[in-house]
């Protein structure tokens, strides 16, 4: 529910962000400063942090669209498309056009499909080849202005729309490379109690790997 997820992303980032605010003003700042400290605190809390606000923002939308049942599919299609060529120019719009079109694509993998899986599984190899060419090609030709913090998910003109492009094909091919290298790394130490405690009773529920 949204109330779990908030819990899971929302309290974590609020009380790593309020560690390190306390530890940085009590080393670095003096006693006086304290409104200091505290626009210090939202400036770190919305900009560097922004992916855990954009990640729950997606999880709302979504949360919000499969009310249309069997039609939800389709809509969370559209929307992702929507949101990430539609131009938005607020200042967190483009973080939040970032991540909502791939929290969409997970959330649509997610779904049971046997066809899908099927597909899948009978060119596996094959697929992943693609797959690692295209994160290797996207990689060669991967420029600064190719990172959202720089182009903002804006096109403009064809060497805008190039870089958006390379961008989520590039992230989007890399993404899956990572999924099944770590699924690939699960197999392997799926059989140790330690690293079941870790990515189970841990990494499910908290922010706990990535703080580490």
């Amino acid at each position: 529910g949204v109330s779990e997820r908030a819990m899971q992303l929302l309290l974590p980032m609020l009380f790593w962000c309020a560690l390190v605010e306390i530890a940085k003003l009590a080393v670095f700042s003096p006693v006086t400063s304290v409104t200091g400290g505290l626009s210090d605190f939202s400036r770190e809390l919305i900009g560097t942090y922004w992916f855990i606000w954009a990640a729950f923002t997606s999880f709302l939308l979504v949360k919000l669209l499969t009310i249309f049942n069997r039609l939800s599919m389709w809509i969370i299609c559209a929307s992702a498309i929507a949101v990430a060529f539609v131009p938005v120019t607020l200042s967190i719009a483009p973080l939040v056009r970032f991540t909502y079109p791939f929290f969409c694509l997970g959330f649509l993998f997610a779904q049971s499909n046997e066809w899908r899986t099927s597909i899948v599984l009978a060119h596996k190899s094959l697929l992943m080849l693609l797959l690692f060419t295209a994160t290797c090609l996207c990689f060669l030709a991967w420029g600064k202005e190719t990172y959202a913090y720089n182009n903002f998910v804006l096109i403009y003109d064809t060497q805008s729309g190039r870089e958006v492009l390379l961008m989520f094909a590039g992230s989007a091919a890399a993404s899956a490379v990572a999924m099944q290298f770590v699924i690939q790394c699960w197999r392997i130490c799926c059989s140790s109690r330690v690293a079941r405690f870790v990515a189970l009773e841990l990494g499910q529920s908290t922010l706990l790997l990535y703080l580490v």
